[in-house]
């Protein structure tokens, strides 16, 4: 189990019993409490107490059957399958036995076993080098290894008083101590695992990786060639999950050694490389665990497979449960096949030896068990192809709802969007109905502002004409008078084709001849009577022509702005701007002419039409000025 995948009170658990173990491996800890249902004492005892009176996880015969009818599959758990080992389960298994040492006095450990060790610590380097030497000659002369209990890297450590306590070593890491344990054995026996024997270098995954020594040994002779197992690199728990994998099962086997057994040594020479044994596990695709019992892992595989001899091998693979029928729909239960202890002499009758596997494994475990897991693997495949096809019946069904969503949410948007643009057009049509009442209430107010400017302009051009009448038109020159000049006469043609004449003298100002022409404008009306023309400008402004300039710069008009018309000659046709101060004499032509009358607001319409009609594209191209003139 991932240590994250635990929850905090599992977490603290964990954390417990690593404080108990002096900081052990996580996953070992893991392992235990999940053996003891996560209780913290349990689980030390089953760590530190191999007789402790704690409940294990293997249950035999009748007990493994009820134990396992509601308990879901873990892969810690386990059915013991005696049918085939009346002998094995019905008393106790021959070969040596595995007795716990009593721990020894701290006089007898300070001035005895500690000495005793340092010296055959200090004996075993040249024994070391010895074999390290034919190691590197390649000379394939086993030689027992030193046990670490007295090896030199092993002074000072704190392990047991006695040295010989088959308490679990201090590694943390479960592969690690598998490594190192098949290594040490492939040292030991001189011996490649059978599939980097046979096989190219690195053909195989989860399987351990020898000394350099062993991977480079060639086999010269293969009918005498001898082989290790392919050993299972990981964790037990790992390697039972491995087991236990429904989709792929497989037959495991599990091999203890203890190396203060005599019976070990042998073991490993004769068993473990018999040719026709490790060949048989491997045709069948077995999967091999061991290790040595002095490990955590190995010890804690020990205790919940019940091992008490050594060596001790174990078959478990995947069974139904005890008591489901034949067509029981709960799931296999992993069960220990057999297991066998003891010595492995002699060849013919022990209960380890590679001969007595064989035949086991041939003439009853493998015929019993390899077609239910063929069978269990087929209807795992069928499993999964229901599984896969409902998965896909579900995705399809999910891609539909999903199409119908879309399908759903685009009407909706459409509508949405249907809506927004009816109220976004009725909020445009209210808008531009305000702007337009706006627009009109303020063109309603300008053309009143307009009017207003309009009258009050007319009013005060009529004051001013009225005065000018009075005040800036001089009477026409007597018959011999002098005193302003030769006398000139004007005529003037009115734009309602009106005609007047009046003479001037040259003396007199271009004014006079601009006032005469505005008195023409005045209606001819009771009320606009000369009698009651003003004696003084409008305004307060100064008497005479200045005041009339000063007016004019007041309110920013002048020439046919103030006056609302301009003059201009008939023929050649010259216009006669106004000027203060400007005689009549010094206007050229002016004398016997006949001056024509444009009103400045017909100018202005008349401009406006010319441009609406260049702008329309009827100008007839005529290079007339289109004002009217007339000869005298």
């Amino acid at each position: 189990m991932d240590y994250d995948a635990l929850s905090p009170t599992q977490k603290e658990a964990v954390a417990q019993l690593q404080a108990l173990t002096d900081g052990g491996d996580a996953e070992v800890a893991i392992n235990l409490l999940e053996s003891a249902q996560w209780d913290v004492q349990r689980a030390a005892n089953l760590m530190f107490e191999p007789n402790s009176s704690a409940p294990l996880s293997i249950s035999r015969n009748s007990e493994a059957s009820s134990s396992h009818v509601s308990t879901p599959v873990r892969v810690e758990s386990f059915s013991v399958d005696d049918s085939e080992q009346a002998g094995l389960l019905g008393g106790r298994a021959p070969g040596r036995q595995f007795d716990r040492v009593a721990p020894t006095s701290n006089a007898v450990n300070i001035f005895l076993i500690r000495p005793l060790r340092i010296l055959i610590a200090i004996i075993a380097v040249p024994y070391t080098l010895l074999r390290a030497i034919l190691r590197a000659l390649r000379i394939p002369i086993p030689l027992p290894a030193v046990p670490p209990a007295f090896s030199i890297t092993t002074l000072g450590l704190g392990l047991s008083s006695s040295g010989f306590s088959h308490r679990p070593s201090s590694t943390k890491d479960p592969k690690i101590a598998a490594e190192r344990w098949i290594q040490s054995l492939e040292e030991e026996t001189g011996c490649a695992s059978f599939s980097r024997s046979q096989a190219t270098e690195g053909e195989t995954s989860g399987i351990a990786s020898g000394s350099s020594s062993v991977l480079s040994r060639r086999v010269n002779d293969e009918a005498n060639a001898r082989f290790l197992p392919d050993f299972f690199v990981g964790g037990y728990e790992v390697f039972a999950k491995a087991c236990a994998k429904e989709s792929e099962p497989k037959i495991g086997c599990i091999v203890l050694v203890s190396e203060e057994h005599d019976d070990v040594a042998t073991f490993k020479r004769t068993t473990l490389t018999d040719p026709e044994f490790v060949r048989l596990m491997h045709d069948n695709d077995f999967l091999v665990w061991g290790g040595d019992i002095r490990d955590r892992d190995a010890w804690s595989a020990a205790q919940k497979l019940q091992a008490t001899t050594y060596p001790f091998v174990a078959f478990i693979a995947l069974q139904a449960r005890r008591g489901s029928g034949s067509g029981s729909s709960q799931s296999p239960v992993l069960t220990i096949l057999s297991r066998h202890q003891g010595s492995s002499i002699p060849a013919a009758t022990a209960p380890t030896s590679a001969r007595t596997l064989v035949t086991h494994l041939q003439e009853h475990l493998l015929p019993r068990v390899i077609p239910y897991l063929t069978r269990v693997r087929a209807q795992t495949l069928d499993k999964e192809a229901a599984r896969a096809a409902e998965a896909r019946e579900r995705e399809h069904d999910r891609a539909l709802r999903a199409e119908q969503d879309r399908a759903f949410e685009e009407s909706a948007r459409r509508d949405r969007e249907r809506i927004e643009k009816k109220r976004a057009e009725r909020r445009q049509a209210e808008e531009d109905a305000r702007q337009q009442a706006e627009a009109a209430q303020r063109a309603e107010e300008q053309a009143r502002r307009d009017e207003e400017e309009r009258a009050a302009w007319a009013a005060t051009r009529m004051a001013w004409r009225r005065y000018g009448r009075r005040a800036l038109l001089p009477r026409e020159p007597r018959p011999g008078e002098t005193g302003r000049g030769k006398t000139v006469r004007v005529g003037v043609r009115m734009p309602d084709g009106r005609r007047a004449v009046r003479f001037f003298g040259e003396m007199d100002s271009l004014t006079a001849v601009y006032a005469f022409v505005d008195t023409l404008l005045i209606p001819d009306a009771p009320e606009y009577a000369p009698v009651g023309d003003p004696a003084t400008p409008p305004d307060g402004e100064e008497l005479g022509e200045q005041g009339l300039l000063r007016a004019m710069e007041k309110v920013g008009k002048k020439n046919g702005e103030w006056f609302g018309f301009r003059l201009a000659m008939a023929y050649p046709r010259k216009e006669i701007h106004w000027e203060a101060g400007k005689r009549v004499g010094e206007v050229e032509g002016l004398s016997g002419g006949q001056l024509l009358v444009e009103l400045y607001d017909d100018l202005k319409r008349r401009v406006s039409s010319d441009s609406r009609r260049s702008s329309n594209g009827n100008e007839n191209g005529n290079d007339s000025d289109e004002y009217e003139t007339e000869s005298d």
